[in-house]
Formats: structure tokens, C-alpha cells, sequence
């Protein structure tokens, strides 16, 4: 197979018979072509996100049936028993991962979006043949014409129609063309065009399925999850308004998705229960729940063993019950059904008092701990306060999607996502009230339209489902640039919100100085909006640099990002909740408070939002 530059895909997506509009007219993203150009022989881990009237588990069962018979790797049996398959097919509620190889992705994905790439490879086939020189030719699907057969095609050859063809070329044509530009082989420097290896049009043909329907909305990669890396209480004047309102967090519940909170710590001991009664309720591994689940590893009668035999040692049930609760997932996977939430959790299970070791190093990874400490610690020394975040009695779900593991993506945040949704339905009350995502997620302008990324999507449904959302910025504010003639500029970079800072709904919060922000203004780190789309964001800021709180293993120390930003304003917003049950399951009001009461730094909009979050203020306001 050939690799090809970002350029060259740009060039053949974005171009058409209107020139270069920078529009992609597949529902590819242009990530997923690009990843596949720059190393074609390897498999990429890819989103898939179904139409609207289409369950995602359903896409995932096609998948299984329709992948069955390509060859794949060997299933990796792991250090602790577990058996992982190449593909990992797993599905959630509006989208399914899966990792495939190119040729897969071709023939089992691009068809159910619509795109008949069969006979869009026929269609070139056929004008392959044409003499180059007719420029007079509009190439559309169904144009006539006097073509003479060809069975085979170089690469060389390849480019030199792109050459000369490119700017006439249809939409589903172009994306075929650059098909056949990865799949050709590439030819070495000391090839000729006698000598040149050739891709076999008839045999490729041949090879990929005659089908076509329209089951699958958008294509995108499984995208890695960043972490968006107290005086600062005061600031936000949280320390007054609990003073003033004497209010108290225990009724409210907030879920830290970040990369997991160390229980044990003395900062996070609920002193009002006594008996060194913790605060983080329950903890969950979303970073194993692909593996565990996914439809290709569930066929596998070894991992069904395994998984029977986790439930057995975890949750010390009886055998028999361990296995009726594997056959049940098992039956969903095998009827293209959604797993169900009462078995997956029991399954993501872990112990809140203890934080994995991550392979690196002989440390558990702080950022969890740090950011749930600087929205909920209550750290003390006998009868003083060592440390306290912006409410100290607050309670905490810790969703753990960050580790030393290659599962650190999109998908495991999507996951809890809906499992907090899914845990709000089991009570006629709110299970969880609010997330806090101090984290990031690169967003390429160019692949979509902005805000409607699949963990945008996710976070826009658990804000309608009546829970707060706060995410950072992210910290991709400064920014180096290369001018002409190589010299480079230090400056800000605007459009630079992270995801899911850019979805509608949530609160997207920036950095600004830990106790003189209107000296200082907004962090040099704290990413600028607005946003791809022409949204106003961040939506305020609060304290991010040089930030104190709790680290593992009864550790203490300072972290800067928009990832201590955030934590301050779910605070806030925990605290609204509490003084007034009135906003709880109103997440929507909740934020144009949170908004409508901020201090004004009298910075850039773009760079400020609507300034610096005031917890006092805000209490306030109602």
C-alpha cells in the first residue's frame, strides 16, 4: 500500500468542480483518511456514529456478521486471562467502536454511509480508459463513454489521473480515487513504469462487497483523551458564600471523569458519618469497558469464563448467578440489543480506596485526585483544616478513563457518560447532579462541524437528561508560529477550544491567575475561543495556575491548567444546587447563573468569556 501526505488528501477530498470550498462531502472525517494514508498497513481504532432511527448495537452485530470471515489477527490473551480481539466491536448508545484495517473499512463501513464505493471504483475503471487529454469531459457517475477496458493501474498512473482529472471528478469519485491511490503499491526509486508493481482492478472488484445502504451518519477516530493539567477558593468566594449561606453538599452528588480519585486520602473522609467513612460513593474503570464487552470477544467462549469467573471473585457471587448474568450479555450481542447497565457496571466495578499503578512509574496518576480535591476536599489535622476545596462535603462518583493504557479515548468517556445517565433513571431521584471533564480532546476545525463531535453529542443528551456539565478549556492558548523565512512568532491562537469544551451546553471554563486575576487576566495556557462554528467560548474562567490540593498517596502539591479551572465552577454549581433544589435537574439555568453573575475582567470575550465565575454572586441571584 501507498502512503500519502495530509496534503494530498486535502487535495482530493476538498477539491471538486468549484475548486477547493475546503468542504468534505463524505461522511469520513478527514482524520480517519488521513491516518489510513499516513500508515495504511495498520488498523485504526474509528467512532461510528448510526442514524437516528438506527441502534448502535445493530451496527455493531452487522459488523461482527459481516467481518466473520476476514482474516483478522490472532485474539491477545492478557496477563490477567482476558482474551482481546483485533477489532473490539463495542457499542453505546449513538456510537460504536471498532478498530479495522483499510481493506475492512472499505468494504463494511463505507457502504452503510451511503457511499457505493462498488461502483464508484467501476466508474474509473471505466474512464481509465479515456484519452486524458479530454478535458472536455464532465466525470460523473453514469457519464458516457468510449473507453478501452483496463484490468490493472500503477500508482504512477494513478497520479498522473489525479493530475489531470482531480478538478472533475464527483464527490464519491474523488473518495475513490483516493482508495485506490492507498491501496495501489507504492513504487520504490529505482522502479521505472515498466518495472512498476500494479494494483488489480478486477480482483479488488471481486473482493469487495456489492452493497450499499445508509445506516451509518459519520466516520471519525477514536480520538485520545489529554488531562488538562487553595488561595484559589477564595477567589470564587466560595469560602464566603458558605460562610454566608451556611450551606452544606451532602444531599448533592458530582462524578469526577477524569483519571480516577485516590479514596483513601485523608482529604476526601466524610467526617459528618465518622468511622473513616469516605465521600467517593463508588469508582468505575471505563478504560476496561471496551475490552470487557466488546461483540468480538464476546463470542469467545474463553472471555465468557473469564468474565463469569471476574464477577464471581469481584461481587463474590455464586457461580451459577455470574454465568446467567454473562449469558444475558451474550443474548443482547447476539440480537444486536443494547447491553444492559445493571451487568456492565457491576462489571467496571473497582475499589474507590485504590488507585492502579501505572506502568511507567511506581505512582498512581494525581490528576483525579487533584481536581476532585479542588471541588471537594476536606482535609484536616485533628481539629484543623489542613486543605478544603470550593465544597467540602460534597459527594463523589469517581469514572476513571485516563491510565497507562492504550484505552484512553473517546469511547470511554462517551461510556460514562451514559452510564450516568442510565444511573439517573434507576430512582425517581438524581443519582449524580453534575460531571466534572477536566479534559481534552483535540478538535480539527476541518473534520467537523463544531460541537457535534460524538463525545459533544453525548455530553449535549446527559445535559438534557437534567445533569450539569463542566469541562475545561483545554490549554492550547499559546501557541508558536513559523513565518516566512523560518522565523518563529510566540502568540495566542484563537479556535482553540477543546473538546468537549465546544459542545453548546456545557460549561466550558478557562484559566485565569489563582489570586489576582484581574492583574494577570486570563492564563497564557487557557485556550481561546470562539469557537469553530462562531460560538462564544470559554464561558468564564476561574483559578487554574499554580493550583493546590491532595495527590495519591496522602500527597499534596500544585498543578496548573484549565483542568483546575474547571473543578471550581462545578463547585459553584453544586453549591447553587444545594441552596436551592430548585436547580437541580435544570442544568440550562444553572449555567446562565453561573454566567449572569460573573465578575467582568474587562478582557477579550474570546479569551474571558463572561469572566471570572463568583460563587457569592451567584448564591445571590436567587
Amino acid at each position: 500500500m501507498a502512503i500519502l501526505s495530509s496534503a494530498t488528501v486535502d487535495e482530493i477530498l476538498l477539491s471538486g468542480r468549484a475548486g477547493n470550498r475546503k468542504l468534505n462531502e463524505t461522511s469520513v472525517q478527514l482524520d480517519v483518511w488521513k491516518a489510513f494514508a499516513a500508515n495504511p498497513n495498520a488498523p485504526i481504532d474509528l467512532l461510528l456514529t448510526p442514524m437516528d432511527s438506527i441502534e448502535a448495537s445493530t451496527i455493531a452485530k452487522k459488523l461482527l456478521l459481516e467481518l466473520a470471515d476476514r482474516p483478522t489477527d490472532d485474539y491477545a490473551r492478557e496477563e490477567d486471562g482476558r482474551w482481546r480481539p483485533a477489532r473490539r466491536i463495542a457499542p453505546l448508545e449513538g456510537v460504536v467502536a471498532v478498530r479495522l484495517t483499510f481493506f475492512d473499512f472499505l468494504a463494511a463501513v463505507l457502504p452503510s454511509t451511503g457511499l457505493d464505493i462498488h461502483q464508484a471504483i467501476r466508474t474509473l475503471k471505466d474512464f481509465f480508459g479515456l484519452p486524458l487529454a479530454r478535458s472536455e469531459l464532465d466525470i460523473v457517475p453514469g457519464a458516457g463513454s468510449r473507453s478501452s477496458p483496463i484490468r490493472t493501474v500503477t500508482f504512477s498512473q494513478l497520479e498522473d489521473h489525479k493530475t489531470k482529472m482531480l478538478g472533475r471528478l464527483a464527490p464519491d469519485l474523488r473518495t475513490a480515487l483516493l482508495a485506490l491511490l492507498i491501496l495501489a503499491p507504492q513504487p520504490t526509486t529505482d522502479q521505472n513504469a515498466l518495472s512498476e508493481p500494479y494494483l488489480d482492478l478486477d480482483r479488488l472488484l471481486e473482493d469487495l462487497p456489492r452493497r450499499l445502504d445508509h445506516a451509518i451518519y459519520r466516520v471519525s477516530r477514536n480520538r485520545d483523551v489529554h488531562p488538562m493539567a487553595a488561595a484559589s477558593v477564595n477567589t470564587i468566594k466560595a469560602d464566603a458564600a458558605r460562610r454566608v449561606f451556611d450551606i452544606s453538599c451532602r444531599g448533592v452528588t458530582w462524578a469526577v471523569i477524569d483519571s480516577g480519585i485516590d479514596g483513601a486520602h485523608p482529604a476526601f473522609i466524610d467526617h459528618a458519618a465518622g468511622d473513616l467513612s469516605i465521600r467517593v460513593k463508588k469508582a468505575y474503570d471505563f478504560g476496561e469497558l471496551r475490552s470487557l464487552v466488546a461483540y468480538d470477544a464476546m463470542i469467545l467462549p474463553q472471555h465468557r469464563d473469564y468474565l463469569a469467573g471476574m464477577m464471581v471473585n469481584k461481587l463474590d457471587l455464586q457461580p451459577a448467578t455470574a454465568r446467567a448474568s454473562v449469558d444475558r450479555l451474550l443474548e443482547a450481542a447476539d440480537n444486536g440489543r443494547p447491553y444492559d447497565w445493571e451487568i456492565l457496571s457491576q462489571l467496571l466495578l473497582t475499589r474507590p480506596d485504590r488507585l492502579p499503578t501505572p506502568r511507567q512509574g511506581d505512582r498512581p496518576i494525581g490528576h483525579g485526585t487533584h481536581v476532585a480535591g479542588v471541588l471537594a476536599a476536606d482535609w484536616r489535622e485533628g481539629d484543623d483544616i489542613f486543605f478544603q476545596g470550593v465544597c467540602p462535603d460534597l459527594m463523589l462518583y469517581d469514572l476513571r478513563v485516563i491510565a497507562d493504557t492504550i484505552e484512553d479515548t473517546e469511547f470511554a468517556v462517551i461510556g460514562a457518560l451514559e452510564f450516568v445517565r442510565w444511573l439517573n433513571t434507576r430512582n425517581r431521584h438524581m443519582a449524580i447532579h453534575g460531571v466534572n471533564l477536566s479534559i481534552g480532546l483535540v478538535h480539527d476545525k476541518a473534520d467537523y462541524a463544531c460541537g457535534r463531535t460524538p463525545v459533544c453529542q453525548a455530553c449535549e443528551v446527559t445535559v438534557d437528561s437534567g445533569v450539569v456539565v463542566v469541562a475545561a478549556a483545554g490549554n492550547w492558548g499559546a501557541q508558536k508560529f513559523v513565518l516566512d523565512g523560518g522565523a518563529v512568532y510566540d502568540g495566542y491562537a484563537d479556535v482553540s477550544i477543546a473538546d468537549p469544551g465546544n459542545a453548546d451546553s456545557v460549561i466550558t471554563v478557562g484559566s485565569t491567575h489563582r489570586d489576582r486575576p484581574h492583574e494577570y487576566g486570563v492564563s497564557f495556557f487557557s485556550s481561546r475561543g470562539p469557537t469553530g462554528d462562531g460560538r462564544s467560548k470559554p464561558d468564564v474562567v476561574a483559578p487554574g495556575e499554580r493550583i493546590d490540593g491532595p495527590l495519591p498517596d496522602l500527597g499534596y502539591g500544585r498543578l496548573d491548567g484549565t483542568s483546575m479551572s474547571a473543578p471550581h465552577v462545578s463547585g459553584v454549581a453544586a453549591l447553587l444546587m444545594a441552596r436551592s433544589a430548585e436547580f437541580i435537574g435544570k442544568p440550562r439555568d444553572v449555567k446562565a447563573v453561573i454566567l449572569g453573575t460573573a465578575t467582568d475582567l474587562k478582557r477579550e470575550r474570546h479569551f474571558q468569556g463572561a469572566g471570572l465565575v463568583d460563587a457569592l454572586r451567584a448564591l445571590q441571584a436567587r
